[in-house]
């Protein structure tokens, strides 16, 4: 929601620019604010005072930088490059290396001038746990990490902005944006892996770290868990490792499923005890539960947050997190749970976040395929619409895994970090570049259907499968049979009408629309309000009112979010 602007003239002094950025919320730990200022350059930071010395802030004769977020191997880095201070370190790397934030892990984005060559330089990390935005014109150049900041900017200049029709049909749709698109026409996202240079005369946008550069390994299914272990709890290491030294308590979300199990677990084999479990869930559902039952056996500290209908209520807020580019119910009972989080201490929010992406359910067989128009959409009912777009976007990857993570996974899933950083930094053991490289290499045959996973799971930590997988509705297993009969009993027992813990899921939307006349309401009234104030253009206007008056909960949401977008943004 915060972190770093930078506005550039390219021809000349800029205008006086007061930076706008939204008001923190009340739950929020104090903010500061950097600047750095120009004739024809500004920069600004408003980032939370946790970790501010980790946050790079330098600026001197021959360059600067600021970055947002945490690097986590800074430590390593100055011993490996034989320096002892931060400053020296970036002259070093940066004078050897254009792309020297290749070395760089963690949950960071920066922005790099270089003073000698006028060059600029702005960076996402490996796996886009960040938002980067960028606008460019013949007379100005600026890189946010807020999209609300940018469009406030662009207007202060004069400049145009206008809603982007194919990123709000992907919204409808999908859910989430995909490639560069954000719902302004003129800005566009810098991705995982990807940087963009200015050489002082054009703006170059490049992949440092691709899955395509990762080729497939030949290892044994022996080394290949031998590997992952290792790689795993190096990853884990180097994020707890990190925020101990800080002084900070580690908050670890655990679930019902396995990858928040995975980090939980094993942080405290590698004797980081002192982990507060955070889990969310409707009360009574198995996310609850299993996380409860998994907490008292290892003796860890759990809170667990009951989840009600009044995420669900939060449009305008939420809206505000992820500046529209996902669907807002997909992050709001996220947004309604970390608000009860009073602990002042907590310096990383630890997750699984695309565990079981990156160890193979992206994959719909052994083979590549290519990816189809529907895939993982929240809504089919304007398919004709943007299914151009969709192939438009398809046709970049020849690997349906390639487009599930650079769309869904970093685009979509990835929009989970953003609530937590409201009070914490985050992370994800699994989104190690390491790990992540590693486990990406891994034959298909061993990843598909997760069977490495479980492999894994049962070799090295059978202890941890001893508790149910929520995804299969018992304990982890490879056996197909067993599968599926976990899946039918799960299925039965949802029918009958007796207490459960499968009863509904960790957020039922949709009972919570149908039985709060609350709920309903409010939806309804704030569609009523906000629908004729805009100008969305008559086509898309027309399908946003038959997708609300005809849709189901989530897409009244996804329509709820284009309009509260729309309002946060123009």
């Amino acid at each position: 929601m915060h972190g770093f602007i930078t506005t550039i003239s390219l021809n000349g002094i800029l205008p006086n620019l007061n930076y706008q950025w939204k008001p923190l919320f009340e739950f929020q730990p104090p903010h500061i604010q950097r600047k750095l200022i120009r004739s024809d350059i500004r920069v600004e930071q408003i980032t939370s005072e946790k970790f501010l010395l980790d946050k790079l802030w330098i600026d001197n004769d021959d360059f600067f930088i600021v970055t947002e977020g945490l690097i986590t191997n800074i430590e390593a880095l100055l011993l490996q490059h034989n320096v002892n201070n931060t400053e020296i370190l970036i002259n070093k790397i940066a004078t050897e290396n254009d792309i020297f934030f290749e070395a760089f892990t963690g949950n960071f984005t920066g922005f790099f001038f270089d003073k000698k060559n006028n060059h600029f330089t702005v960076f996402n990390n490996q796996t886009g746990t960040k938002k980067l935005f960028y606008f460019k014109s013949d007379s100005y150049l600026l890189f946010s990490t807020d999209l609300f900041t940018l469009s406030r900017t662009l207007k202060h200049l004069n400049l145009n902005k206008t809603l982007d029709n194919d990123a709000a049909y992907l919204l409808l749709t999908s859910g989430f944006m995909h490639d560069d698109y954000t719902l302004i026409k003129e800005v566009k996202q810098i991705r995982a892996g990807e940087y963009a240079k200015w050489n002082g005369k054009k703006l170059d946008l490049k992949f440092y770290f691709h899955m395509n550069d990762i080729s497939e390994n030949t290892d044994s299914e022996t080394v290949i868990i031998e590997k992952l272990d290792n790689l795993f709890k190096k990853a884990v290491t180097n994020e707890f490792e990190f925020e101990k030294k800080k002084n900070f308590i580690p908050l670890t979300t655990l679930s019902g499923g396995l990858d928040s199990r995975m980090t939980a677990l094993t942080a405290n084999d590698l004797c980081f005890h002192n982990q507060l479990i955070f889990n969310y869930s409707e009360r009574g559902y198995a996310d609850e539960l299993i996380a409860k039952l998994i907490a008292k056996k290892y003796n860890l500290k759990i809170k667990h947050i009951p989840l009600t209908y009044k995420g669900l209520l939060s449009i305008d807020d939420v809206v505000a997190i992820n500046d529209g580019l996902s669907i807002y119910s997909g992050i709001s009972h996220s947004y309604e749970a970390i608000k009860q989080i009073k602990e002042s201490k907590i310096g990383i929010i630890h997750t699984g976040m695309l565990g079981d992406a990156v160890l193979g359910s992206y994959l719909n067989g052994t083979k590549k395929n290519k990816p189809s128009i529907s895939e993982g959409m929240y809504s089919s009912s304007l398919l004709k619409k943007v299914e151009p777009i969709i192939k438009k976007s398809i046709n970049q990857y020849n690997d349906e895994e390639h487009y599930k993570f650079y769309n869904r996974g970093f685009l979509g899933m990835n929009n989970g970090f953003l609530c937590y950083e409201l009070i914490a930094e985050s992370s994800s053991p699994f989104l190690y570049p390491e790990f992540f490289s590693y486990a990406l290499s891994i034959p298909r045959k061993f990843r598909y259907k997760e069977k490495i996973y479980i492999k894994w799971l049962k070799t090295k930590h059978p202890d941890y499968s001893n508790y149910i997988w929520e995804a299969i509705g018992g304990k982890p297993t490879n056996n197909e049979f067993l599968r599926f009969y976990y899946r039918a009993k799960r299925a039965v027992v949802k029918r009958l009408p007796i207490h459960s813990m499968w009863k509904n899921n960790m957020n039922p939307e949709q009972i919570w629309y149908n039985n709060n006349p609350e709920v309903k309401a409010y939806l309804d009234l704030y569609f009523k309000e906000n629908i004729e104030k805009f100008d969305f253009g008559l086509e898309l206007k027309t399908d946003m009112i038959n997708l609300y008056k005809e849709g189901d909960i989530t897409e009244k949401t996804q329509v709820l979010t284009l309009i509260a977008a729309y309002k946060l943004l123009f």
